[in-house]
């Protein structure tokens, strides 16, 4: 389900509590994901670069501040002006009856989200890119897959690397799934009864996936059609319930446009300020689309050493996880980290698994 994103930025911590504490139900975790903020500096920083659904605010805030929201609603505490304004709620009234509202106020201009709001999906699909190479991307996405089927979840992997390395990870010989690019491209009848007998099972870590020994300029042709297709084809299945796409850094539109089709995209930056740069580039230039939700942008810091370049407070990213520098990794090979890992991928699926209660749904930043 495609939750609602809502920031409330107030000063008045006893209300900004009591918000809290109604959010943190169960009811509403399952369809909001909400932020409180009552200090000014901690609410700007954190916005920035993060596309938000909803803003709750009783503050008179700069337009600068309102940009990354698709609604801002105001709290008052005057009932007159809830009556005769809009984009105004009564403040206390039951916070029931509040967010009731809120919807109303949200769906009326956004109705394209309203059906899919209520509407339960089987598959989730997220994928991980990076504004830089050289991030531990593809470790990363595995760590997870592996957490998840852990977890008695149906998990298909698929790397659309221009030059990808899923050869590594899993190597026991397995049938080649280059015929894949066949039905994608001539026969997308078969496709969906052709993937069954093309991907490949890894028994180790009980992921499904395609081996794709192509040529990077057969990668380069995978159009964002094509990608879209694929994807659709294994929702089709109905078998899994995540589907994880690697991709590279580069701005190809089979990346954006896989992007553009996930429920979730973890954003790997290194802790590097060549990777900071990058990324905060492509933002600021929208680089990627107007396409792509940027409230499923989920940033990511791997590699984290002890101390963290001078200026890396500059650059203002959410960082919603930090995986540490493993030493010990640099005497392994990739399928001994992916499998030896007890750590990473726990912690990004604490990102967005709602149903066994890890993913945080409510951040309160106090003073």
């Amino acid at each position: 389900m495609n939750k609602v994103k809502v920031v409330l930025y107030t000063q008045d911590t006893v209300y900004a509590e009591y918000f809290s504490n109604f959010m943190r139900n169960p009811s509403n975790s399952s369809k909001f994901s909400t932020k409180i903020f009552t200090d000014e500096a901690a609410f700007k920083n954190n916005i920035r670069n993060q596309k938000q659904h909803i803003l709750l605010t009783d503050a008179n805030l700069e337009e600068s501040d309102k940009s990354n929201f698709d609604k801002v609603i105001i709290i008052t505490e005057d009932k007159s002006n809830a009556a005769e304004h809009d984009l105004y709620v009564f403040k206390y009234q039951p916070l029931n009856e509040l967010l009731s509202q809120v919807l109303s106020i949200y769906y009326e201009s956004n109705g394209r989200i309203e059906k899919s709001f209520y509407q339960e999906n089987k598959e989730t699909v997220v994928s991980f890119y990076s504004g830089s190479a050289g991030t531990g991307k593809t470790i990363l996405s595995l760590s997870l897959a592996k957490n998840l089927t852990m977890q008695n979840k149906r998990v298909f992997y698929i790397s659309l690397e221009q030059l990808h390395t899923t050869y590594l990870f899993f190597k026991e010989p397995k049938v080649s799934s280059a015929e894949v690019f066949y039905y994608l491209k001539n026969n997308t009848d078969r496709l969906i009864s052709k993937i069954e007998a093309l991907k490949s099972h890894d028994a180790l870590t009980n992921i499904d996936y395609f081996t794709f020994p192509v040529l990077p300029e057969e990668m380069e042709m995978l159009t964002a059609s094509d990608v879209k297709t694929l994807v659709s084809a294994l929702k089709a299945m109905q078998e899994y319930d995540y589907i994880i796409i690697d991709l590279d850094a580069s701005l190809h539109e089979r990346n954006t446009a896989a992007m553009e089709i996930s429920d979730e995209v973890f954003w790997i930056l290194s802790s590097s300020e060549t990777s900071m740069a990058r990324t905060k580039y492509i933002l600021d230039n929208d680089l990627i689309g107007n396409d792509i939700d940027k409230t499923k942008l989920h940033y990511i810091l791997n590699k984290v050493p002890s101390n963290l370049f001078s200026n890396f407070d500059s650059y203002n990213f959410s960082i919603e996880a930090s995986i540490p520098f493993f030493s010990s990794w640099m005497e392994m090979d990739e399928q001994q980290k992916v499998l030896g890992d007890t750590e990473i991928g726990e912690k990004l699926a604490q990102l967005f698994i709602t149903n066994q209660e890890l993913f945080r749904q409510v951040d309160f930043v106090e003073n």
